[in-house]
């Protein structure tokens, strides 16, 4: 057994000192008898105090320091400790579309040792079980989120690591994933610098490959000079008419002729109507312009510029693009099996903006099975430093600790010392009687 705040015994230990002291320096009235020559003293009441350096009332005493030192261990933090290792790991492995599942299970159960704790993540983490934790968790039919968050895993894993304490000295953080930049966040670094100690960082492939280089595309609701079109003809190879599951469609009809039932087989629906026209979406007050709009991130970021009319603003969900002022521009949100992507930008007719390089990636990226939008590429090698962080692993004696076991012994000494200061008084009662 270890104790968190072992000071808190320390003072346990003087109030039981001063509680024995108390007893052997008790004041104590002697019996008044009457002697034959009293009629000799005047009358003048007159007490006398004797001081008894001895213990008095040693039940009454034991059952007050043995209420003192149960608080005294209950505020000291115990906590029970087994067999110990060395290092104890939480082993974080990414489950996205963006990675390749089984290579990532595999790399995480190479780093997996009894004991440790183990977690798949996507958007959202999941702890799996103890035996066998990364076997039967790469079945095709699971879904996962388009894109993983590395701020997730690392805010999972810190939570995660306190219940180590007593079973390891130290920790280490193992995350294994493609580090996609889209994985990223604003968040991660402050939730990095909460971590003091290294993370192990193991890099695997990312397994889609950039938009466009096998996406089978189908155009519904277009006109013949449709803008969208006519930049999907650039980009988009021909669909056969043959299922597969990286086709995505695209409907520019009206909201009401969409049919969300491509979505049940794991395809991406594209919601992109030539006029804005969307079930949930928000209408703007004034119809405006934006100077510009943006998708993606690094290095396939796509900027266009050019005089765009804003009328409604799309429906909640995760932003792959946004005007420039910082407004969502598209959104998308998971749908049974796919993903629906719903698109707020219109496109003019008139001049080359359609036939511009950007305007293509612009619409190659709003055009892409569900995640790959949002695959930017791996981290910089910077980026992975920071990450990675130096130093040594982190004590387990430092973190916060979490388990139920602590709690619960702590609960039940406050309880047993309750039950005895509940004692005192009749214990004290009975000895006046007496």
């Amino acid at each position: 057994m270890t104790f968190l705040a072992p000071w808190a015994l320390w003072a346990a230990v003087a109030m039981s000192a001063a509680v024995i002291a108390l007893h052997i320096l008790a004041s104590k009235h002697p019996k008044v008898s009457a002697l034959p020559t009293t009629r000799f003293i005047p009358d003048v009441p007159r007490r006398a105090t004797a001081r008894a350096l001895r213990l008095t009332d040693v039940a009454l005493m034991l059952l007050r320091v043995a209420a003192v030192m149960l608080v005294g261990v209950a505020f000291a933090r115990p906590e029970l400790t087994g067999a110990r290792r060395t290092v104890g790991r939480v082993v974080m492995a990414d489950r996205s579309l963006a990675n390749r599942r089984r290579e990532a299970a595999d790399s995480a159960q190479k780093y997996y040792a009894d004991g440790d704790i183990a977690f798949m993540f996507d958007s959202t983490a999941y702890r799996l079980p103890e035996k066998f934790p990364f076997v039967d968790v790469t079945a095709e039919h699971v879904f996962s989120e388009p894109h993983g968050s590395v701020s997730m895993a690392l805010a999972a894993a810190m939570r995660a690591a306190s219940s180590l304490r007593g079973k390891a000295d130290s920790v280490e953080i193992v995350l294994v994933s493609p580090f996609d930049s889209s994985e990223l966040d604003a968040a991660t670094a402050t939730i990095r610098a909460a971590w003091p100690g290294r993370v192990r960082l193991v890099r695997i492939a990312a397994s889609m490959p950039p938009y466009g280089s096998h996406v089978y595309k189908e155009v519904r609701g277009a006109t013949v000079d449709d803008p969208v079109r006519a930049a999907l003809s650039f980009t988009s190879q021909v669909d056969t008419g043959r299922f597969k599951i990286d086709s995505v469609r695209v409907d520019r009809g009206t909201s009401a002729s969409v049919d969300t039932t491509w979505t049940q087989d794991g395809l991406t629906l594209v919601r992109w109507p030539a006029r804005p026209d969307f079930g949930g979406a928000v209408a703007r007050a004034h119809l405006d312009t934006a100077d510009a709009v943006i998708a993606g991130n690094e290095p396939t970021r796509a900027v266009v510029v050019a005089p765009f009319e804003r009328a409604v603003n799309p429906p909640a969900g995760r932003v792959v693009a946004q005007w420039a002022d910082g407004t969502a521009a598209a959104t998308e949100r998971k749908m049974m099996n796919g993903c629906v992507r719903d698109v707020a930008i219109a496109l003019p007719r008139a001049g080359d903006v359609a036939l511009r390089e950007s305007t293509r990636r612009l619409v190659a990226a709003l055009s892409s099975p569900c995640g790959q939008s949002a695959l930017a590429g791996p981290v910089s090698d910077t980026t992975l430093a920071q990450l990675r962080g130096s130093g040594p692993l982190v004590a387990t004696r430092a973190l916060d600790a979490r388990s139920s076991s602590r709690s619960r012994l702590a609960a039940g000494l406050l309880i047993a010392a309750l039950a005895l200061l509940l004692i005192e008084p009749l214990l004290r009662r009975q000895r006046a009687a007496s």
